[in-house]
């Protein structure tokens, strides 16, 4: 019983989680927040795109974003360095 209530919290709070946020990214052009939440929101249907995860790996990305941040890339957006 404690395993299966530890489980649902963990589940939930994962699946609560924000995307990406505009603060994280930066334009290479004059792009403000709203055009952020568009192309943001149209690169994450298209992240499994085989095309998007190829274009990641050339830009360098790896792991489960790599098609996101690929599709943000040719977007004009880049992710800041923390």
């Amino acid at each position: 019983m404690v395993k299966k209530i530890c489980l649902l919290i963990v589940l939930i709070s994962l699946g609560c989680s924000k995307g990406p946020l505009f603060e994280e990214f930066s334009h290479k052009g004059e792009k403000g927040e709203r055009e952020f939440l568009v192309d943001s929101q149209r690169c994450e249907k298209e992240k499994n795109k085989h095309s998007n995860k190829i274009q990641g790996r050339e830009f360098g990305f790896e792991g489960q974003d790599t098609g996101y941040l690929g599709c943000m890339k040719l977007e004009g957006w880049s992710k800041k360095s923390i």
